[in-house]
Order: structure tokens, then sequence, then C-alpha cells
């Protein structure tokens, strides 16, 4: 996974480690990036590790956690977390199985989710507030079901393949397991 965590050093960690580097070459610290994989590769750990790195802020944020059966909550809801974000700052906020959330909206014609879609966009954008020091990450199994407006620059404009990392055969990991235990 070398490749992908150079990718994530560059784009996320050196930028806040070294701010005024970045600022003279016009470059802000934040921005998103879109991981995909197959379920079990690691997207979430990676995000984990990247607050870490960045001795930031984790909010893992589900569909559950937005999505309201009551017209607009959902829209609140969503604004909520990038708000907490925001007054958490440098924090990682995190979308998990965000095709969820940013579905195609050619797929949702008439749909109260294209609603949640504008203020998602609307939020990546900062139209409201600053997301200096919100790095956004999300994770997803099927990005070709994303509108596409979600991988325009500025928003996930990075998306990475994140694959599953190589298994050591099983000889060598029971060896290895019998010596940790000794």
């Amino acid at each position: 996974m070398e490749s992908i965590k150079e990718e994530i050093r560059l784009k996320i960690i050196h930028p806040l480690q070294f701010p005024e580097l970045y600022k003279a070459y016009g470059k802000a610290a934040g921005g998103g990036m879109l991981l995909y994989g197959p379920p079990g590769c690691g997207k979430t750990y990676l995000a984990r590790a990247t607050a870490g790195e960045v001795q930031a802020s984790f909010i893992h944020v589900g569909i559950n956690d937005i999505l309201d059966m009551w017209l607009g909550n959902s829209e609140r809801n969503l604004h909520q977390l990038f708000e907490q974000a925001r007054l958490q700052a440098p924090c990682v906020l995190f979308f998990d199985e965000v095709d969820a959330l940013a579905a195609n909206r050619h797929d949702l014609r008439q749909s109260a989710g294209r609603t949640v879609i504008n203020q998602f966009l609307s939020e990546l954008d900062g139209a409201t507030r600053s997301n200096e020091g919100v790095l956004i990450l999300a994770a997803t199994n099927a990005p070709w079901h994303l509108d596409s407006a979600f991988r325009r620059p500025g928003r996930f404009d990075r998306i990475l393949l994140v694959t599953p990392p190589m298994r050591r055969p099983a000889r060598l990991c029971w060896a290895y397991c019998c010596r940790v235990s000794r």
C-alpha cells in the first residue's frame, strides 16, 4: 500500500505539516479524497491512520448519521456534521459508503435525495464557511455510482484504488505467531 500512503502524504499530511510551503505555491490544506475498492481492504483503516498521523480529530459518518425520514432533517444533519468538523479543525471527516449519499442525480429525478446531494456539494465547496483544516475522505465500493459533480477539482478530485493487502502464506503466519507467543 506504499503508493496509496504516498498519495495521502502528498495530498493531506504534508499540507498540514508544512502549511507555509504549500501556501507559497498557492495550495491550501484541506480538500477531498475518494478511496474505493472491494469490502474489507482497509479504506476505513487508512482514514483513521491519516487522522492519527496529523493528530487530527476523526469523525466517522455513516448513512444513518445523516438520512432522516422528515424533509429537511437530512440536510440539517449533514450541515451539523460539517460544522462540528470545522470547530474541531484539524479534523478528518470520513464518509463511509459515500455512494449512498452522493448518488447520480439523474437517477433521482423527483426524489428528496436531490436536496441532500445539493447540500453535500455546497458543504464540500465551503459555500457558507471555510473548510480550512477539514480533510474530507470518503470510501465506496462503486465510484461509478457517484454524481459527476463530486469528482470535479476541489471536491473529491483524487480517487484512489485500495486493493486488499498482500497476505502472507499460512506457513509464514503460523511461524510468526509461534515466535510471538514464546
